[in-house]
């Protein structure tokens, strides 16, 4: 049967250390289907980072009122479950949440929801750090900064779908970075800002600011809202600026060669390229006049 644990990480000579059973309430490291919270505490977790490696939790809660840190700058707690939610508050005040979460969530399937995120322990990184491998793994971003597989060169993610999305500033909630190691098949941002150096099947824009960087190819750009600049060199197979949306695709930010198979551009969206840098196979295709207007950018 599963049980409901909740970190306490004082245990005298023991403090931080996730392998000692008087870190936990009720008394007991987690085992395989537990219920995990961390809340309400400023213990950080240090020490036996590894001890969770084999167990699949049910769930894992860090609750916005959990204000230590999870791993370290370099090493991930490592911790597997069906289910993770980050930063959510239910009660009064304004919790500041975590500066440092560190979560290797190995190769199960999990789907990860984010509502916020505290302020960095660690220059120049997101507060919340994650890698998980499997095909078939959700992460949804509502508010917060966040790295998936963005600590360190070599690190490597797989996942089904990215959501990027907002709380209460469409522009400004979200952050996050997607590093060159994830193998991603869709990417849909509602909002936020979103930094992708890595190749994509699918990315679906519909607010906020996207920025493509490295080499990675991508399928389909679906372009409804938002701006995108993209600097990747990868190819992308089709760019659709689609009908209706207010959409502003721009080239023009990188001078490397590129190369786009198919565009169609609708009414109400703008794109901006060099053409002596950005190839594009097939003619522009699009269901009502276009008007070209050379500009300095």
């Amino acid at each position: 049967m599963a049980d409901t644990k909740i970190w306490v990480g004082t245990d005298t000579g023991n403090e931080g250390d996730i392998n000692t059973a008087a870190n936990w309430s009720p008394s007991g490291v987690p085992e395989a289907g537990d219920d995990v919270y961390f809340e309400n505490s400023s213990q950080s977790v240090t020490d036996g980072l590894d001890a969770l490696a084999a167990v699949t939790l049910g769930s894992l809660t860090i609750a916005q009122s959990f204000t230590g840190a999870i791993g370290t700058a370099s090493a991930y707690l490592q911790a597997a479950a069906s289910v993770v939610t980050i930063g959510r508050h239910s009660g009064p005040g304004s919790p500041t949440g975590s500066g440092r979460l560190m979560l290797d969530l190995r190769s199960v399937q999990t789907a990860v929801t984010i509502h916020n995120s505290g302020t960095s322990l660690d220059t120049n990184k997101p507060p919340i750090r994650i890698i998980n491998t499997h095909a078939s793994s959700v992460l949804t971003v509502r508010k917060g900064k966040v790295g998936i597989a963005a600590n360190s060169t070599g690190e490597t993610s797989q996942l089904a779908t990215i959501n990027v999305a907002y709380d209460t500033s469409k522009d400004a909630d979200a952050e996050v970075y997607i590093g060159s190691g994830v193998t991603l098949a869709t990417l849909n941002q509602t909002g936020g800002k979103v930094q992708l150096n890595c190749a994509a099947t699918t990315v679906n824009t519909e607010g906020g600011t996207l920025l493509t960087e490295g080499s990675g190819a991508i399928g389909t750009i679906n372009a409804y809202a938002g701006t995108l600049t993209l600097n990747s060199t990868g190819t992308i197979t089709t760019l659709n600026i689609v009908r209706g949306g207010t959409a502003k695709v721009d080239f023009s930010k990188s001078p490397a060669a590129r190369t786009v198979t198919t565009v169609k551009l609708e009414v109400g969206g703008e794109l901006a390229y060099d053409v002596d840098a950005i190839t594009i196979t097939n003619k522009v295709a699009s269901d009502n006049p276009v008007r070209l207007k050379a500009s300095n950018i």
